[in-house]
């Protein structure tokens, strides 16, 4: 260390020189700091880009640390230890310098690499780059706290050879005791590069278990409920099991309605009117047919099944409320019993009953017409037209399968 030869420090005790170099130094290191961050300023508010702004602002913090500790360093140069204790207590500030630098490289390359891929991804049709980006953000982590690690026995110096070649001997017995983990991180990324699901992606289970996807890490999958939980999976299980993705191939759902009515009606009549009032619905996707099917003819009611569609799962429920509730208003309207299950012993008088039939004057618009369970009369397509309708979902269906 070179000394330095100034009268009123060598006039001063040890204490008292290591305290004012300690201030002077820090002040120099941060007037240092200060100004050439204006000056940084300046060259990059001429740049488009606002990644220089943001590395300046996440970076001022270690390096007023890192000046810090470099000041408190010269400053116990002055300071007379006892025994091993100058040496230990040197060891500690540098090993935190170490883990400043560590630091402020993981801040400069994590946000370097993340505004690279989000540019990156920007570009992409697909949305699986930016749940690889916070992957590699993890590994990232990961692999710089292992350097810091290894700079820090360095400083102690506790050699890294042997440390590192029992690594090497003892990787098998740790492989073998984190075989579940490392199913778990190599379930992850198989997930990830197969585009299974992404973050934002509304999921259901086998187990029944339905949410969000709000993260996919190293080890685990978190899925937000729709009651606010968090439901933690380990990829493993993910992967090894069956699951229902609600926005692939793209973020349309049908939405299924069902329902009965009294027996007496015409099917075809009941159609008719619940297509009208579901195509009254604002907000659900009128490019694709609204479409209701008589599926059975029950013990105590014909049921029906009314489909139509929506472009986004949030319009689900908010459209299957809306078209059940429009559709009990008007079989209500229509007088039209909706029956439920009970057993009720009753005497007919066949001249005071009032129950419909097919018959009625209300049902003449249908009369004698069969449609094809959808409320549509059925017309044979010929071949060229069927194939022609097929290509077009294919095209359809490869568009969405990109984004």
């Amino acid at each position: 260390m070179v000394e330095l030869r100034i009268p009123y420090l060598e006039s001063l005790n040890s204490y008292a020189r290591a305290g004012v170099i300690f201030f002077v130094l820090l002040v120099l290191l941060r007037m240092f700091l200060y100004f050439a961050e204006r000056i940084l300023l300046k060259i990059t508010s001429k740049t488009t880009s606002d990644l220089d702004d943001i590395l300046l602002k996440k970076s001022s913090r270690p390096l007023s640390f890192i000046a810090l500790l470099i000041s408190l360093v010269f400053a116990l140069y002055e300071i007379s230890f006892t025994g091993d204790v100058k040496e230990i207590v040197f060891k500690i500030i540098y090993s935190l310098i170490a883990i400043s630098v560590g630091y402020l490289f993981f801040v400069i390359v994590n946000n370097s690499l993340a505004r690279v891929w989000k540019k990156f991804s920007e570009r992409t049709e697909s949305n699986v780059d930016d749940t690889i980006g916070q992957l590699v953000q993890e590994v990232l982590r990961i692999v710089l706290v292992f350097i810091i690690i290894i700079m820090i026995l360095n400083i102690w110096g506790i050699e890294i050879a042997p440390f590192l070649a029992g690594l090497g001997i003892a990787g098998l017995a740790v492989a073998l005791a984190l075989q579940p983990t490392l199913s778990n991180i190599f379930s992850g990324v198989a997930l990830i590069l197969d585009g299974t699901f992404k973050v934002g992606d509304i999921i259901q289970l086998a187990d029944g278990k339905m949410g969000e996807v709000y993260k996919i890490g190293l080890r685990t999958t978190r899925i937000k409920s729709f009651d606010n939980d968090m439901i933690i999976i380990p990829n493993s299980e993910i992967a090894n099991s069956t699951l229902q993705n609600f926005l692939q191939p793209d973020p349309r759902i049908r939405v299924n309605v069902e329902f009965g009515v009294e027996y007496g009606v015409d099917p075809e009549y009941i159609k008719k009117i619940v297509i009208k009032e579901i195509g009254k619905i604002d907000f659900i996707d009128k490019s694709e047919e609204i479409r209701v099917l008589f599926i059975e003819m029950a013990d105590s009611a014909l049921n029906f099944k009314a489909m139509f569609w929506v472009d986004n799962i949030d319009k689900k429920w908010p459209a299957h409320q809306e078209a059940i509730t429009r559709i009990y208003r008007k079989l209500y309207e229509e007088k039209i019993g909706i029956p439920f299950p009970q057993r009720t012993v009753w005497t007919r008088d066949e001249g005071k009953a009032q129950s419909p039939n097919p018959g009625d004057e209300k049902f003449n618009s249908v009369k004698g017409k069969y449609y094809a369970a959808f409320g549509h009369e059925y017309k044979e397509k010929k071949i060229e037209e069927k194939r022609e309708e097929e290509n077009k979902e294919r095209k359809r269906f490869m568009k969405f399968g990109r984004k």
